[in-house]
């Protein structure tokens, strides 16, 4: 069975009780840390498809009172994360982005909001794939930005004042 690596980012306490019975329940797969009131995981787990790894990692987390906030890789990166993900110097990322090296036409940055511009990741992977000529992870992005949409939805319905017309403004959104 395929092994999938991911991180989930949570809100809630991680304390001895939490793990225990995430340990109880077979769910021992996890290294976790924390930082500035979050938790984070980092999966290891064996499961048939990337999609049942996730969602039964999140449904463990938030079966010990836990709540998912999202997973990682994110689908925006640096330039120092596009060189980590495809094991590369952050200097050879550099000359693809700049066209000074490969076939040029890099993914142009999809913000420029922080001090150094952010890719999508979806599209950086496209893109390598086709410059390494092998098919493209299109499975991991999609999964990963289509659970994250949902869980982003699912706090706007948490702190939405008017949440029961939300609810049904993205059903119908969902269903289309």
């Amino acid at each position: 069975m395929p092994e999938y690596e991911f991180e989930l980012t949570a809100s809630g306490a991680l304390t001895d009780e939490v793990i225990d019975a995430l340990v109880e329940a077979g769910d021992d797969d996890a290294t976790f840390s924390t930082r500035d009131g979050l938790t984070f995981a980092a999966f290891s787990r064996e499961a048939d498809t990337l999609l049942d790894a996730v969602v039964s990692a999140i449904e463990a987390l938030e079966s010990v009172s836990l709540r998912v906030l999202r997973v990682d890789p994110d689908e925006l990166v640096w330039a120092s994360e596009i060189a980590n993900r495809t094991a590369r110097s952050r200097q050879s990322i550099d000359q693809l982005v700049k066209g000074q090296r490969g076939p040029g036409h890099f993914p142009p940055p999809a913000t420029h909001a922080t001090r150094n511009p952010l890719w999508r990741w979806s599209e950086v992977e496209a893109w390598f794939a086709e410059y390494e000529g092998r098919p493209p992870d299109a499975e991991r992005s999609i999964v990963l930005r289509s659970i994250n949409g949902a869980l982003e939805a699912r706090q706007g319905l948490r702190s939405a004042s008017e949440a029961q017309p939300l609810r049904r403004a993205l059903q119908r959104l969902l269903a289309s």
